[in-house]
């Protein structure tokens, strides 16, 4: 016999003439057991920014209440509306770490209940759920983030609600999940007990796993800083007289360098320690400020400039007006140094421990460098040849392997040590 529309609003009528909603099923006896089922439609954004993440889902959950069973024909489950569930008993399950998570609610709230015969009740919400995820960015962009969803009852300790993963570790679905900068490698289910208002709370936690995709960094941050480092090298082959040129090139590399420094940081919490991407940027403004400096040695050593102080104080006379007393006297030495000139003399004795003296060590050179020693550096510009001006420095010519083999072993070390895989 079909069991008609009427005979079924019948049923539902008796069965909430004396249900009072405000007790569990079994209120008073054994603690009631919730089973539950989570599919994940989708997944992310996760944000460093504000260290959360957001998915959408279907959440299911079965119990039983022994007060809705019914015998009703050959009918052995119904299936009913959102309205019915606001009339019986539904757990008051709530997400510990989440933020600003909602119910769809268009075009209607997106639920339904379907209650079988022995009294065993199953739901089904669509939710967007927004939950908190602490991460550790010491490694970013090469880390790997874990973030927690826990899930448990408001009210009701252990003695009145245990929860339980319906199907163990196959209880949380994910289908067809893509995310634009990370990877999702394992999700992980655990049940906990947790201490609270001095009783214990009955929590399901699920462990999401994520790495990060290096493709967007490579392209837009760690490519572009190479080639700027790369860049500011080519200094080192522009004649040392070009002064405009080389310290406009090397201005130019680290603006560039600090220009994308600030637009990458945007995206980043303030966090009081360097991540990986911190070092790699500071190394490669370092590098272009050493291209920077590298001249500025050059041109303390191997040049002196047109407004200069003469060397000795023979130049300084050499310098003065020539009047007639002295002017006889001037000409008789123009003829002596001439008739010296015609004659191979060795290199005078003064000038070879005045080489000596300011050859000097490395070491003292920098010395002399950082205190200003103005008598040093023309000394030092006296021993030199006097028809260096097209000639290649000494220190460019050293520039020019020591800033591109440094800068491959730090590469090296550093995607060695940060891309070497890690457990989570």
């Amino acid at each position: 016999m079909a069991v008609t529309r009427d005979q079924v609003t019948e049923l539902l009528d008796s069965l909430l003439v004396k249900y009072n909603k405000r007790f569990r099923p079994g209120h008073g006896e054994t603690p009631l057991y919730i089973r539950a089922h989570i599919l994940i439609r989708s997944m992310g954004p996760v944000t460093e920014i504000d260290m959360s993440y957001s998915m959408q889902l279907y959440y299911r959950q079965v119990w039983y209440d022994k007060r809705l069973a019914f015998n009703l024909g050959n009918i052995t489950e119904l299936q009913l509306n959102n309205k019915f569930l606001h009339k019986i008993w539904v757990p008051d399950t709530y997400f510990l770490n989440g933020k600003k998570s909602y119910q769809h609610d268009i075009t209607v709230p997106n639920m339904f209940l379907r209650m079988r015969k022995d009294g065993r009740l199953y739901t089904s919400r669509r939710l967007t759920i927004r939950a908190r995820c602490p991460m550790v960015l010491k490694r970013y962009p090469m880390d790997e983030a874990t973030c927690h969803l826990n899930l448990g009852s408001f009210a009701y300790s252990t003695d009145d609600i245990f929860y339980i993963w319906a199907h163990g570790d196959e209880s949380v679905e994910v289908t067809s999940v893509t995310m634009t900068q990370f990877e999702m490698m394992e999700i992980k289910v655990s049940n906990a007990t947790l201490h609270r208002n001095h009783a214990l709370y009955s929590i399901l936690g699920v462990s999401f796993y994520f790495t990060r995709n290096l493709g967007f960094f490579i392209l837009q941050t760690y490519l572009p800083c190479s080639l700027v480092v790369s860049l500011s090298w080519i200094s080192f082959w522009i004649n040392r007289d070009a002064a405009p040129a080389r310290v406009l090139l090397g201005v130019t590399t680290i603006l560039s360098v600090a220009a994308i420094s600030m637009t990458v940081r945007e995206g980043l919490p303030r966090v009081p320690y360097a991540t990986a991407l911190d070092i790699f940027l500071n190394v490669c403004l370092v590098y272009n400020l050493s291209a920077l400096i590298e001249y500025a040695g050059v041109n303390y050593f191997t040049k002196t400039g047109p407004g200069d102080p003469p060397e000795n104080e023979e130049d300084e006379k050499a310098l003065l007006p020539l009047d007639k007393m002295n002017t006889h006297t001037l000409e008789h030495v123009d003829a002596q140094n001439m008739m010296e000139s015609c004659v191979a003399a060795p290199q005078p004795p003064s000038q070879t421990l005045k080489s000596k003296k300011y050859g000097g060590s490395c070491l003292n050179a920098f010395w002399n460098c950082l205190t200003g020693n103005t008598t040093y550096r023309y000394a030092k510009n006296a021993t030199m040849d006097k028809e260096r001006g097209l000639s290649v420095s000494r220190i460019d010519r050293v520039a020019r392997y020591f800033f591109p083999l440094s800068f491959a072993t730090f590469n090296f070390f550093y995607w060695y040590l940060y891309l070497t895989p890690r457990r989570f």
